[in-house]
């Protein structure tokens, strides 16, 4: 289910409905390239990832779409993954310190500016959890239900739930040590 003030409309399969599909391209780009950042995607990832996902969106298929939120960032994220994740459960690095030096160089002025500072202090927190936390994370901030997102991710809502409930504790965590760490009066 969408969230609030976003519609569910089912899409024709393929989409062939050239202003149907541009509306849906500019609202949902870049929503899905945040989607992407904060499930651990570099910048190119993230682009060639929503790129795929809507030339996916354009092939004809069996059945539509009844989703096509989800579908996108279900696609998107599955390319990505297959792509270009080659990360082990357990960084051998800091997260925080290696995102950090990744995410302080843009492409281009326009991409720094999409992102605000908070956003991207939020995106180096959640690159520091493990992965099946962060993509739980993930699809939670971009607002859709345990459902969607144990349907989309292959597992159970109960794992879901656990996922975010650990993601919340450790995100917590980060943040009142950078709180005390901010305070030189403790």
């Amino acid at each position: 289910m969408p969230p609030a003030g976003r519609s569910a409309a089912c899409l024709p399969a393929p989409l062939t409905d050239p202003d149907a599909l541009t509306a849906l391209y500019q609202a949902e780009r870049q929503p899905l390239i945040r989607f992407l950042l904060f499930s651990g995607a570099s910048w190119t990832e993230a682009q060639d990832a929503v790129q795929e996902a809507f030339t996916q969106l354009c092939l004809p298929r069996a059945a539509p779409i009844t989703s096509p939120r989800a579908w996108l960032r279900t696609v998107a994220w599955r390319v990505w993954l297959r792509h270009n994740v080659r990360c082990p459960e357990q960084p051998t690095e800091d997260p925080l310190q290696l995102q950090a030096a990744q995410t302080t160089h843009w492409e281009t002025p326009l991409q720094a500016a999409e992102i605000t500072e908070e956003q991207r202090r939020v995106l180096a927190l959640l690159l520091g959890l493990p992965p099946q936390q962060r993509a739980a994370m993930a699809w939670h901030l971009d607002g859709f239900t345990t459902r969607d997102t144990a349907q989309a991710l292959g597992t159970t809502e109960a794992a879901v739930r656990q996922n975010l409930c650990r993601a919340r504790s450790t995100l917590k965590a980060r943040l009142q040590l950078e709180h005390t760490k901010g305070d030189p009066g403790r």
